[in-house]
């Protein structure tokens, strides 16, 4: 595991040598000069600077490199450069080397995104805050670039998780220009912690290995912003108001989320699990956090619904404490409480791996949904798109706690009403003693896919399998319907890091 969280920081090593202009030995001390120098005063070039988005080495920082720029504007730092592809010497190299930094990971880690955001403020918008406290960011690129090491002769596994990272990228409007921002910090962190352990060779392979890697993203990412365009939608954010919010149980609400611009057109069409990424100015802050929510209904043209569940006892920056917590619900948190009816927000267009399109060949093949908690939202989703096919049997198993934090339940028992091709079974691990078996649950415990056996379709080979939860959940469902006989290939998981590879690929 180390080695995955470190293995991404070695890929652009030899880039120093191309940014800098050329690898300079650090000095053994500080010119004495510089030893006084003000914040806003480069150490090296003397060149001052307003405000925090200078030279990253201005704060008293260890320095690098003597050669490095000042200007976080630089051609230097946001041009693509044009690199050849991987000979088979490199690629030797960068499987035997993968396992060289694992002993300085999260060092490295650390001086990377300080060092980054230092020197462009501007991508705190971009950057989750608590994901970098938690280490979630540097492991989900981290594991990626490792899986991209283990399969360097062959990447055909890793496509899955070249889609999913883009597909968060657009949502999140990453642009290719910002690949050599990071590449170059990424270069400063990786010198300034191992340094002569980078030679010449391995730094010439992982450079070249980087960029080709980057191209793959760069590349995909502007098919994906292209199809969205063509789609009805759009690249970056578009400004939009709450129409409605709805509470659905005691933890989950739902937002429907309108266009302020009135264009006349529908929103683009999307498929159903997609997601879409929200950003909203946090003035405790100073910036914007960006998070991306599952779409919890179908299409309909003139709203977008997210349903967004508030985690208990998670505090949320204010201006008396802003210091943003340690936690993955804080936005989740904000949003309860700060968006109501009429609040602005900016979205971006639908995006997503995890999606369902029946078979233009077998439209009525069986399709079987299980959800845990907040997951059901992007089945929900799914499950709406095809009410339109009768004939199509569908089976939705959920587990909640208790009556109390569970969400949709009335609007699904309206559906297996009134479309008797529908089945609906509901696991309470917790019900309370006022919950009724079989009025407001079925079963009671965890999700045991042998209590509803029956309805799972095991025995039709074209049935197809969503689960959306924890991990924990997801995992075990896999685990159980493998052994009741189903084929990987038709279970769908929704991976929410990025960099998590499919179990094919590991």
């Amino acid at each position: 595991m180390e080695i995955k969280n470190t293995i991404a920081f070695v890929a652009a090593a030899a880039a120093w040598r191309t940014i800098s202009g050329s690898k300079s030995e650090t000095p053994s001390s500080e010119p004495e000069q510089n030893k006084n120098r003000q914040q806003s005063q480069c150490p090296v070039s003397g060149k001052k600077v307003d405000g925090p988005s200078g030279c990253p080495f201005s704060s008293g920082l260890p320095l690098p490199d003597p050669t490095h720029r000042c200007d976080p504007n630089m051609t230097e730092e946001t041009k693509i450069p044009d690199v050849p592809p991987l000979t088979q010497k490199q690629r030797e190299i960068i499987k035997s080397t993968a396992p060289i930094l694992a002993e300085h990971g999260v060092t490295i880690t650390t001086h990377f995104y300080k060092n980054m955001i230092l020197a462009h403020p501007e991508l705190r918008d971009v950057f989750s805050e608590s994901s970098q406290k938690l280490g979630h960011q540097p492991r989900a690129l981290a594991s990626a670039v490792y899986a991209y090491a283990c399969n360097i002769d062959d990447l055909t596994p890793l496509l899955p998780v070249v889609d999913r990272i883009a597909y968060k990228h657009t949502s999140l409007h990453i642009v290719a220009e910002q690949y050599g921002i990071v590449g170059k910090h990424l270069i400063q962190a990786i010198v300034d912690i191992l340094g002569d352990a980078v030679t010449t060779e391995i730094g010439d392979a992982w450079y070249n290995g980087y960029w080709n890697l980057a191209k793959i993203f760069i590349n995909r990412e502007q098919e994906f912003y292209s199809t969205a365009v063509q789609a009805g939608g759009w690249e970056g954010w578009r400004q939009f108001k709450v129409e409605k919010r709805v509470k659905e149980s005691d933890e989950i609400t739902s937002f429907y989320l309108k266009p302020v611009e009135n264009t006349g057109k529908p929103l683009p069409k999307y498929h159903p699990g997609q997601y879409i990424a929200v950003s909203l100015y946090i003035p405790a802050l100073g910036y914007k956090q960006a998070r991306q929510y599952s779409l919890s209904d179908s299409w309909n043209g003139e709203h977008f619904r997210i349903s967004v569940k508030r985690e208990d006892g998670v505090s949320i920056p204010t201006k008396s404490d802003p210091t943003v917590p340690a936690n993955p619900g804080w936005m989740s948190n904000l949003l309860h409480a700060k968006l109501h009816e009429g609040s602005l927000i900016d979205v971006a267009s639908p995006y997503g791996d995890f999606f369902y399109e029946p078979s233009s060949s077998k439209p009525d093949s069986p399709l079987v949904l299980l959800s845990a908690g907040v997951g059901q939202t992007a089945l929900l989703s799914i499950l709406n798109s095809q009410l339109g096919n009768p004939k199509k049997p569908i089976t939705y198993a959920t587990v909640a706690r208790n009556e109390d934090v569970h969400a949709f339940g009335s609007h699904i028992r309206d559906v297996t009403t009134r479309f008797p091709n529908v089945k609906y079974k509901v696991f309470y691990s917790s019900p309370s003693a006022d919950a009724v078996q079989g009025r407001d649950y079925d079963i009671r415990g965890r999700l045991d896919l042998r209590a509803i056996q029956d309805d799972l379709h095991i025995a039709d080979k074209d049935a197809q399998y969503f689960l959306c939860g924890p991990e924990s959940f997801m995992l075990a469902q896999v685990n159980e319907l493998k052994k009741l006989g189903v084929d990987q290939n038709r279970i769908h998981v929704e991976l929410f890091s990025a960099g998590d590879l499919p179990p094919s690929a590991q």
